[in-house]
Protein backbone atom coordinates (compact mmCIF):
# COMPACT_ATOMS: atom_id res chain seq x y z
CA UNK A 1 0.00 0.00 0.00
CA UNK A 2 1.34 3.39 -0.88
CA UNK A 3 0.53 6.99 0.60
CA UNK A 4 0.42 10.09 -1.26
CA UNK A 5 0.63 13.47 0.08
CA UNK A 6 0.44 16.61 -1.91
CA UNK A 7 4.26 18.25 -1.70
CA UNK A 8 4.45 21.34 -4.09
CA UNK A 9 1.31 23.63 -5.28
CA UNK A 10 0.25 21.28 -8.25
CA UNK A 11 -2.26 18.42 -7.87
CA UNK A 12 -2.99 15.40 -9.58
CA UNK A 13 -4.14 17.69 -12.44
CA UNK A 14 -1.01 18.20 -13.58
CA UNK A 15 0.67 15.70 -16.21
CA UNK A 16 3.84 15.18 -14.24
CA UNK A 17 2.20 14.48 -10.73
CA UNK A 18 -0.49 12.06 -12.50
CA UNK A 19 1.79 10.23 -14.38
CA UNK A 20 5.02 10.18 -12.30
CA UNK A 21 3.24 9.28 -9.11
CA UNK A 22 -0.59 7.94 -9.35
CA UNK A 23 0.51 6.50 -13.06
CA UNK A 24 3.42 4.52 -10.96
CA UNK A 25 0.93 3.42 -8.33
CA UNK A 26 -1.33 1.97 -10.64
CA UNK A 27 0.98 -0.11 -12.72
CA UNK A 28 3.45 -1.28 -9.96
CA UNK A 29 1.28 -4.05 -8.86
CA UNK A 30 0.36 -5.64 -12.37
CA UNK A 31 4.02 -7.31 -12.10
CA UNK A 32 6.47 -9.92 -9.91
CA UNK A 33 7.98 -7.45 -7.58
CA UNK A 34 8.55 -7.33 -4.01
CA UNK A 35 7.27 -5.32 -1.46
CA UNK A 36 10.18 -3.89 -0.81
CA UNK A 37 10.93 -3.15 -4.32
CA UNK A 38 7.58 -1.28 -5.31
CA UNK A 39 7.68 0.56 -2.21
CA UNK A 40 11.48 1.87 -3.21
CA UNK A 41 10.42 2.44 -6.82
CA UNK A 42 7.19 4.46 -5.47
CA UNK A 43 9.33 6.06 -3.43
CA UNK A 44 11.90 6.84 -6.59
CA UNK A 45 9.48 8.73 -8.36
CA UNK A 46 7.46 9.95 -6.38
CA UNK A 47 9.98 11.74 -3.77
CA UNK A 48 12.58 12.14 -6.16
CA UNK A 49 11.60 12.32 -9.59
CA UNK A 50 8.21 14.14 -9.36
CA UNK A 51 9.96 17.28 -7.24
CA UNK A 52 12.76 17.95 -9.62
CA UNK A 53 11.04 17.82 -12.47
CA UNK A 54 8.08 19.88 -11.34
CA UNK A 55 11.07 22.79 -10.65
CA UNK A 56 11.63 22.67 -14.21
CA UNK A 57 8.27 22.64 -15.44
CA UNK A 58 7.68 25.57 -12.80
CA UNK A 59 10.73 27.52 -14.27
CA UNK A 60 9.82 26.96 -17.72
CA UNK A 61 6.09 27.94 -16.74
CA UNK A 62 7.37 31.29 -15.54
CA UNK A 63 9.83 32.27 -18.35
CA UNK A 64 7.38 31.39 -20.96
CA UNK A 65 4.88 33.56 -19.51
CA UNK A 66 7.15 36.47 -19.15
CA UNK A 67 8.78 36.62 -22.23
CA UNK A 68 5.30 36.32 -23.82
CA UNK A 69 4.21 39.20 -21.90
CA UNK A 70 6.86 41.39 -23.15
CA UNK A 71 6.81 40.32 -26.66
CA UNK A 72 3.08 41.05 -26.79
CA UNK A 73 4.10 44.51 -25.16
CA UNK A 74 6.75 46.01 -28.22
CA UNK A 75 3.91 44.24 -30.95
CA UNK A 76 1.49 46.55 -28.99
CA UNK A 77 3.38 49.73 -28.43
CA UNK A 78 6.51 48.63 -29.94
CA UNK A 79 9.98 49.74 -28.79
CA UNK A 80 10.76 52.45 -26.31
CA UNK A 81 13.45 54.78 -28.63
CA UNK A 82 15.39 57.70 -26.35
CA UNK A 83 18.10 60.25 -27.66
CA UNK A 84 16.08 61.61 -30.65
CA UNK A 85 15.60 57.97 -32.04
CA UNK A 86 19.30 56.97 -31.70
CA UNK A 87 19.41 54.56 -28.59
CA UNK A 88 16.53 51.98 -27.88
CA UNK A 89 15.83 49.86 -25.23
CA UNK A 90 15.31 45.74 -24.79
CA UNK A 91 12.59 44.19 -22.65
CA UNK A 92 14.74 41.74 -20.29
CA UNK A 93 14.34 38.88 -17.67
CA UNK A 94 15.52 39.45 -15.03
CA UNK A 95 17.46 36.72 -12.93
CA UNK A 96 17.56 34.56 -16.49
CA UNK A 97 20.71 33.17 -16.01
CA UNK A 98 19.95 31.85 -12.46
CA UNK A 99 16.51 30.07 -13.47
CA UNK A 100 18.37 28.61 -16.69
CA UNK A 101 21.39 27.26 -14.07
CA UNK A 102 18.25 26.23 -11.77
CA UNK A 103 16.53 24.34 -14.89
CA UNK A 104 19.51 22.69 -15.55
CA UNK A 105 20.66 21.53 -12.15
CA UNK A 106 17.38 20.02 -11.07
CA UNK A 107 16.64 18.71 -15.31
CA UNK A 108 20.73 16.21 -14.64
CA UNK A 109 19.28 15.26 -11.30
CA UNK A 110 16.13 13.57 -12.56
CA UNK A 111 18.62 11.85 -15.62
CA UNK A 112 21.11 11.25 -12.44
CA UNK A 113 17.99 9.82 -9.60
CA UNK A 114 16.36 8.13 -12.45
CA UNK A 115 19.35 5.69 -12.46
CA UNK A 116 18.56 4.27 -9.00
CA UNK A 117 15.88 1.62 -11.01
CA UNK A 118 18.38 0.11 -12.14
CA UNK A 119 19.78 -0.33 -8.39
CA UNK A 120 16.78 -1.22 -7.56
CA UNK A 121 15.12 -3.67 -9.80
CA UNK A 122 18.28 -5.21 -11.32
CA UNK A 123 21.36 -4.30 -8.57
CA UNK A 124 22.77 -2.48 -10.82
CA UNK A 125 24.23 0.67 -9.30
CA UNK A 126 25.50 3.44 -11.38
CA UNK A 127 26.93 5.80 -8.47
CA UNK A 128 24.51 8.48 -8.93
CA UNK A 129 26.04 9.62 -12.58
CA UNK A 130 24.07 10.54 -15.18
CA UNK A 131 25.59 8.70 -17.20
CA UNK A 132 23.41 7.28 -19.80
CA UNK A 133 26.44 6.33 -22.12
CA UNK A 134 27.81 4.06 -18.95
CA UNK A 135 23.40 2.94 -18.46
CA UNK A 136 23.51 1.88 -22.29
CA UNK A 137 26.21 0.07 -22.11
CA UNK A 138 25.25 -2.02 -19.07
CA UNK A 139 21.88 -2.70 -20.87
CA UNK A 140 23.20 -3.48 -24.18
CA UNK A 141 25.18 -6.15 -22.27
CA UNK A 142 22.63 -7.14 -19.85
CA UNK A 143 19.54 -7.33 -22.27
CA UNK A 144 20.95 -7.67 -25.80
CA UNK A 145 21.70 -4.71 -28.78
CA UNK A 146 17.64 -5.58 -29.56
CA UNK A 147 15.89 -5.06 -26.58
CA UNK A 148 13.26 -2.28 -26.31
CA UNK A 149 15.15 -1.02 -23.32
CA UNK A 150 18.59 -1.09 -24.96
CA UNK A 151 16.58 0.85 -28.22
CA UNK A 152 14.68 3.16 -26.09
CA UNK A 153 18.18 4.56 -24.41
CA UNK A 154 20.00 4.21 -27.77
CA UNK A 155 17.44 6.80 -29.32
CA UNK A 156 17.94 9.67 -26.37
CA UNK A 157 21.44 8.80 -24.87
CA UNK A 158 23.51 10.27 -27.11
CA UNK A 159 21.57 13.24 -28.43
CA UNK A 160 19.01 15.25 -26.02
CA UNK A 161 20.32 13.66 -22.77
CA UNK A 162 24.07 14.25 -23.68
CA UNK A 163 22.80 17.77 -24.42
CA UNK A 164 21.41 18.41 -21.01
CA UNK A 165 24.06 17.12 -19.04
CA UNK A 166 26.70 18.42 -20.84
CA UNK A 167 24.88 21.95 -20.92
CA UNK A 168 24.61 21.43 -16.76
CA UNK A 169 28.49 20.37 -16.88
CA UNK A 170 29.13 23.85 -18.47
CA UNK A 171 27.62 26.07 -15.95
CA UNK A 172 29.66 23.37 -12.92
CA UNK A 173 33.12 23.38 -14.60
CA UNK A 174 33.34 26.60 -17.65
CA UNK A 175 35.41 26.10 -20.26
CA UNK A 176 35.86 22.55 -19.19
CA UNK A 177 35.12 19.22 -20.87
CA UNK A 178 31.83 20.83 -21.62
CA UNK A 179 32.85 24.15 -22.44
CA UNK A 180 30.93 27.08 -22.21
CA UNK A 181 27.43 27.52 -21.95
CA UNK A 182 25.58 31.21 -23.33
CA UNK A 183 22.67 32.42 -22.02
CA UNK A 184 21.53 35.64 -23.93
CA UNK A 185 18.79 37.67 -22.91
CA UNK A 186 16.52 39.49 -25.09
CA UNK A 187 18.68 40.85 -28.30
CA UNK A 188 18.32 42.76 -31.43
CA UNK A 189 18.52 42.59 -34.91
CA UNK A 190 18.52 45.94 -37.11
CA UNK A 191 17.72 44.93 -40.88
CA UNK A 192 17.04 48.22 -42.41
CA UNK A 193 15.80 50.69 -40.91
CA UNK A 194 13.36 48.03 -38.79
CA UNK A 195 14.83 46.48 -35.73
CA UNK A 196 13.72 42.72 -35.04
CA UNK A 197 13.60 41.50 -31.07
CA UNK A 198 14.73 38.03 -30.74
CA UNK A 199 13.54 36.30 -27.54
CA UNK A 200 16.54 34.79 -24.82
CA UNK A 201 18.42 31.75 -26.48
CA UNK A 202 21.15 29.66 -24.87
CA UNK A 203 23.90 27.60 -26.89
CA UNK A 204 26.64 25.65 -25.67
CA UNK A 205 29.88 26.87 -27.00
CA UNK A 206 29.76 27.58 -31.08
CA UNK A 207 26.71 25.43 -31.57
CA UNK A 208 23.09 26.69 -32.55
CA UNK A 209 21.68 29.52 -30.66
CA UNK A 210 18.39 27.78 -29.47
CA UNK A 211 15.62 30.26 -28.03
CA UNK A 212 15.25 28.98 -24.23
CA UNK A 213 11.64 28.13 -23.11
CA UNK A 214 11.19 26.20 -26.56
CA UNK A 215 14.03 23.99 -25.46
CA UNK A 216 12.78 23.84 -21.79
CA UNK A 217 9.21 22.89 -23.05
CA UNK A 218 11.53 20.11 -25.14
CA UNK A 219 13.78 19.03 -22.61
CA UNK A 220 10.55 18.83 -19.78
CA UNK A 221 8.70 16.49 -21.99
CA UNK A 222 11.14 14.27 -22.72
CA UNK A 223 12.38 13.74 -19.08
CA UNK A 224 8.96 13.09 -18.20
CA UNK A 225 8.20 10.45 -21.17
CA UNK A 226 11.80 9.35 -20.32
CA UNK A 227 10.65 8.28 -17.00
CA UNK A 228 7.45 6.66 -17.77
CA UNK A 229 9.53 4.64 -20.39
CA UNK A 230 12.11 3.63 -18.70
CA UNK A 231 10.01 2.50 -15.67
CA UNK A 232 7.54 0.04 -18.34
CA UNK A 233 10.75 -1.42 -20.15
CA UNK A 234 11.77 -2.06 -16.95
CA UNK A 235 8.91 -3.88 -15.22
CA UNK A 236 8.81 -6.17 -18.49
CA UNK A 237 11.25 -8.03 -17.36
CA UNK A 238 8.94 -8.95 -14.34
CA UNK A 239 5.79 -9.85 -16.08
CA UNK A 240 3.64 -12.64 -14.68
CA UNK A 241 2.45 -14.37 -17.74
CA UNK A 242 -1.50 -12.36 -16.86
CA UNK A 243 -3.56 -11.62 -19.67
CA UNK A 244 -3.32 -7.84 -18.56
CA UNK A 245 -0.99 -5.55 -20.28
CA UNK A 246 0.54 -1.69 -20.61
CA UNK A 247 -1.42 -0.14 -22.86
CA UNK A 248 -1.23 3.93 -23.73
CA UNK A 249 -4.27 6.38 -23.26
CA UNK A 250 -5.22 8.60 -26.00
CA UNK A 251 -4.39 12.11 -25.38
CA UNK A 252 -7.85 13.13 -25.87
CA UNK A 253 -9.32 10.64 -23.76
CA UNK A 254 -7.19 11.32 -20.43
CA UNK A 255 -9.17 12.67 -17.60
CA UNK A 256 -8.30 16.35 -16.63
CA UNK A 257 -8.71 15.67 -13.43
CA UNK A 258 -5.99 13.33 -13.04
CA UNK A 259 -4.12 12.99 -17.24
CA UNK A 260 -2.25 9.92 -16.77
CA UNK A 261 -0.90 8.47 -19.87
CA UNK A 262 -0.60 4.81 -19.37
CA UNK A 263 -2.76 1.94 -17.96
CA UNK A 264 -3.03 -1.61 -17.48
CA UNK A 265 -5.84 -3.12 -19.35
CA UNK A 266 -6.37 -6.91 -20.76
CA UNK A 267 -4.32 -7.91 -24.08
CA UNK A 268 -6.35 -7.97 -26.84
CA UNK A 269 -6.10 -8.33 -30.81
CA UNK A 270 -5.26 -4.71 -31.55
CA UNK A 271 -4.09 -3.54 -28.01
CA UNK A 272 -0.62 -1.67 -28.05
CA UNK A 273 1.95 -3.29 -25.21
CA UNK A 274 4.73 -1.16 -24.50
CA UNK A 275 7.51 -2.27 -27.11
CA UNK A 276 4.76 -0.46 -29.18
CA UNK A 277 4.33 2.45 -27.56
CA UNK A 278 7.63 3.79 -28.16
CA UNK A 279 7.84 3.20 -31.83
CA UNK A 280 7.37 6.89 -32.19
Amino acid sequence: MFSIQQVADYGTAHPIAARLSLQTQDLLPFFNLTDKQQAEVFGLFFSNLQPKLMTCFRIMEQLTKEVRERQKKIDETGIEFQAQGRVYTLPSIIGLQHHAETFLYNGKSVLRDLTDIFSILFSKNFKKEARFDKVLQWVRKEFGPDDSLTKRLETDANTWIKKIVSMRNAVEHPGGYSGILHIENFSSMEEGRAILVIEPRWYLNSEEKIPIVHEMNVFVTNLLTLCEDILILSLEKFKTGSPIVITEIPEDERDPNCPKRLKMAMDKAGVKSPNKLLER
